[in-house]
């Protein structure tokens, strides 16, 4: 097994992909809600398994929201960027 004490986040496709999908969710220039296909246009240099891993740990941990084919920021989420806690 590699040596993770020397990878940095950004060797890591899911925290890569994690990471677009919120930037985007909380974007102001979009409605709040994305189509999936919306996502996969904006994250084009994400793997589209990737993308659909990072959802679903996304969904899984509250920040957003997966319905069918849209998906959203949760409340949380929404909150934490008002405050200024989410940074590019």
């Amino acid at each position: 097994m590699p040596d993770q004490s020397s990878a940095t986040p950004w060797d890591d496709d899911l925290w890569v992909a994690e990471r677009a999908v919120v930037l985007q969710v909380l974007r102001e220039d979009h409605p709040r809600r994305w189509t999936r296909a919306e996502l996969t246009v904006e994250v084009y240099d994400i793997e589209p398994a990737s993308l659909g891993r990072a959802l679903r740990r996304l969904k899984a941990h509250g920040v957003v929201h997966v319905d069918g084919k849209e998906v959203w920021a949760s409340k949380c989420a929404l909150r934490m960027d008002a405050l200024g806690m989410v940074s590019i």
